[in-house]
């Protein structure tokens, strides 16, 4: 019994080394501290559509304007394949658009700007709105209570072609900045 123990120790001992030693070997090269690292210059022309369908808008120095000061948890652009799955607004009807959402998923934040090609078309982006506020209420509901508390008390407002939708602790102050934009 006490031969099986050892040999089992010794086995276990064989395997973490083989994956520690075999974690360690990489494909690519050591650069040595005296060595320079490149990177190759990207024109504008060559970037093309960020990799992941990230969504590139002009909207999103109006969000930034409007969150200028306030802390807020980091945040990262919402994908467009996300995007139109989670608010399932047509994009043809909007001339731009952002959603600011956070990078970590223990926060509820979520600010999102939309510019309408239409104004008449303010009640579709309205529903899909709702949509999304519902889905995040369903999703804090019974996780976090006092993120479940930010998205059920989440702002929206209209000003002219562009709608703005936040929930944050700043909902109030975010709506009041937008309001006092251009």
């Amino acid at each position: 019994m006490k031969i099986n123990k050892k040999l089992m120790a010794i086995m276990m001992t064989l395997a973490i080394g083989g994956a520690l030693v075999g974690c360690s070997v990489g494909d690519k090269p050591a650069v040595s501290p005296d060595q320079e690292v490149t990177t190759p210059e990207v024109t504008p022309e060559e970037e093309g559509t960020p990799e992941g369908g990230e969504v590139e808008s002009a909207l999103k120095a109006d969000i930034t304007t409007m969150t200028e000061g306030l802390e807020l948890p980091m945040m990262n652009a919402m994908m467009e394949d996300m995007f139109k799955d989670t608010y399932g607004i047509d994009t043809n009807l909007l001339k731009d658009y952002y959603v600011d959402m956070p990078m970590m998923m223990v926060h509820s934040t979520e600010i999102a700007i939309f510019e309408l090609n239409d104004e008449a078309d303010a009640d579709k982006i309205m529903e899909g709105i709702e949509k999304r506020q519902q889905f995040l209420a369903d999703q804090w509901q019974t996780y976090l209570p006092d993120q479940y508390e930010l998205v059920q008390n989440y702002k929206t407002a209209v000003k002219g072609d562009k709608i703005l939708f936040v929930v944050s602790e700043y909902a109030d102050k975010i709506v009041e900045n937008f309001n006092a934009m251009n």
